[in-house]
């Protein structure tokens, strides 16, 4: 029976459909916990459960986590130990402020998104072209991030940015940059059929876009009536209007070429311009030599200091253009025309039509930015309230369907979403808001009854154990060694754009002390240390990643360049921080460095008992090797 009922009889709405509604937080057993109204609705379920919460986490391994957790990488001994001598009752709270501000906090909730947004430095698929100017969208993402920028304004200007009014020529690239979301996608560049790629775009960008935004699975109604969800192949069509009228690719014949807009100053256009009449001069049969080469100076001051044209991969306009419903999927079957407009479930049935003159994504990105949604604050406080714990308040943060999995605590997901729209769409008052709970703050130890009554953490009553992500896991070596290059990243390709991406030069690129965020991401491909470690597919939109446990991931932190490199820096860095003290101060540096606490008094004899056999005349390449021990280890690899 379809979810939007019949004349006879009308279902309940599915929740996700249903407005949140302003929740009240719960009166709670043990009042003195809760820290502010989340703790109240997690403890709720607990007590209801027969459970009390876990204990707080001792200090350490709350910097730790919230280092690890904000910024992506662990403190270093100094930041550790400021917190620890800070004796104000409002440490906890300045350390979220000092990591919220730091550049870092960006790249590493940037890259978050990325994942949502499907970021690739090249198309895969058949042909995989590069796109050397995708590193402008995903530094515009990591730069949204570290300002703060309101979510609802993130949203609209990845769906429309190039159709929004800017008041200078900075905002318009930053606007533009930003509606490369619907471009980075992957797309099949040599099919000989121009309409079916028109229209499998679309259906990508339809796809993704719901799915990112809303948690919705609009392209199940590409053939036919949505199965299960309110969306038919209506509905569907009527967004496939507004896609169709976008233009994604200049050139449709193989290879097919993408979009890019040419956002260079007017005064360097005007200069090109003129350098390439010049040369179509130079290049004229019969020209004097004199006048040959008097041209050839003027062409020459007019490169003097020019700089390269400032290109960007995102959409543009096409003529607007209803589409008719292709029955069963297929183009050459078409039925009723569709005029362009939003899914009835979410904009209700009653909306005005869309411009003549423009393709409608502005008010499609408008109309999911828009507090009324019923969907949009809660998909996006879910996910972060996943980044955090390990698991989403809804477990399928990119299906809010009725095959996606229903809310464990469907109030808490209300408060958080009403709190984030009252917020003015603030994703570090979330942070905080989180952050600050005596929820996030448990520890991961708790009772053996808890854990077998509540073996999944489905009540959030300890702290969810957690992996590192590869790229954390890559950067925490990095830095930890004293090699991070700590600089924004630019594009790394060498190809230009509409030529293929030189995939052998990922073994070049993994050798970068660059942020993992700012390598190259290769569609088809990519790098054996990050595929060992979950790195999600980038040709789909993945907002729930994998954490594996494999045989390979031991290999490589015990044999690869990288732990080479960085335990072998960091015995350098070691030995001149500990000259002339006991080895069990150096063994006690050691452990304290890279695992954030001190040695115990077992490790410490162990430990040189090792560095005395493993080498008499090599002291670098014994600490190295216990170095190499450590980065292996659970506590290292683990945010607990």
């Amino acid at each position: 029976m379809s979810l939007l009922g019949t004349s006879e009889e009308k279902p309940a709405k599915f929740w996700a459909f249903i407005a949140p509604s302003e929740p009240i937080a719960p009166n709670v057993q043990n009042a003195e916990w809760p820290v502010n109204p989340i703790d109240n609705f997690i403890l709720d379920r607990i007590e209801r459960a027969g459970h009390g919460p876990s204990e707080k986490a001792e200090p350490r391994k709350l910097v730790r986590r919230a280092y690890l957790d904000l910024l992506g990488i662990p403190p270093t001994t100094e930041q550790l130990n400021s917190y620890l001598e800070n004796k104000d009752p409002n440490a906890w709270s300045q350390l979220i402020e000092e990591l919220l501000s730091s550049p870092m906090y960006g790249e590493r909730w940037g890259r978050h998104w990325l994942d949502v947004a499907r970021y690739s430095d090249s198309n895969g698929m058949d042909e995989n072209i590069a796109h050397p100017e995708a590193y402008r969208y995903r530094n515009y993402v990591i730069n949204s991030f570290n300002q703060d920028k309101p979510f609802n304004q993130f949203i609209v200007e990845q769906i429309a940015g190039d159709l929004l009014p800017a008041e200078d020529s900075d905002k318009q690239r930053e606007q533009t940059i930003a509606a490369g979301f619907l471009s980075v996608g992957p797309k099949m560049l040599a099919c000989d059929d121009p309409d079916k790629m028109r229209r499998d775009i679309a259906d990508e960008q339809i796809d993704t876009t719901g799915r990112a935004f809303m948690g919705m699975t609009f392209g199940c109604a590409r053939c036919h009536d949505h199965k299960f969800d309110p969306i038919s192949i209506e509905d569907y069509y009527g967004l496939a209007g507004i896609f169709m009228s976008t233009k994604t690719l200049n050139k449709y014949s193989v290879v097919a070429q993408l979009h890019h807009h040419d956002l260079s100053t007017e005064e360097d256009k005007e200069r090109r311009n003129k350098i390439t009449q010049l040369e179509k001069k130079i290049s004229t049969k019969g020209i004097e030599e004199d006048t040959k080469k008097k041209l050839q100076d003027e062409v020459s001051k007019l490169k003097k200091d020019l700089t390269p044209p400032y290109e960007v991969l995102a959409v543009t306009e096409y003529p607007t253009k209803d589409v008719r419903v292709h029955l069963r999927g297929d183009y050459q079957t078409l039925g009723d025309t569709v005029p362009r407009r939003l899914p009835p479930a979410i904009a209700g049935q009653i909306q005005h039509p869309m411009p003549n003159d423009q393709s409608g994504r502005l008010e499609f990105a408008r109309s999911i930015a828009s507090e009324k949604n019923p969907l949009t604050a809660r998909v996006l406080v879910n996910r972060l309230w996943r980044w955090h714990f390990g698991r989403g308040i809804v477990p399928t943060p990119d299906n809010y369907g009725t095959l996606g999995e229903k809310p464990t605590h469907p109030e808490l997901l209300d408060y958080l979403a009403l709190e984030f729209i009252h917020s003015n769409w603030s994703i570090k008052s979330m942070h905080r808001l989180i952050m600050k709970s005596a929820t996030y703050q448990q520890s991961a130890f708790t009772d053996d009854s808890l854990k077998k009554a509540d073996p999944d953490n489905q009540l959030f009553a300890r702290w969810k154990i957690r992996r590192l992500e590869s790229e954390a896991l890559r950067d925490s070596i990095l830095f930890k060694a004293n090699l991070m290059d700590l600089k924004m990243g630019n594009s790394m390709l060498t190809a230009s754009k509409h030529k293929y991406a030189n995939r052998g030069k990922l073994s070049e690129h993994i050798k970068s002390n660059k942020r993992t965020v700012y390598l190259p991401v290769m569609r088809s491909s990519g790098y054996d240390g990050q595929n060992a470690f979950d790195f999600p597919d980038p040709a789909m939109i993945n907002g729930n990643r994998n954490s594996s446990t494999i045989a390979p991931q031991a290999l490589y932190l015990m044999n690869s360049p990288l732990i080479h490199r960085s335990s072998n820096s960091l015995a350098k860095i070691h030995k001149e921080a500990t000259t002339n003290v006991s080895i069990s101060n150096k063994i006690n540096w050691m452990i304290l460095h890279i695992l954030s606490r001190p040695a115990t008094e077992t490790e410490t004899l162990r430990i040189e008992k090792f560095i005395h056999t493993y080498s008499t005349d090599n002291e670098i390449a014994a600490w190295a090797a216990f170095a190499r021990t450590l980065f292996a280890s659970n506590e290292f690899l683990y945010i607990e």
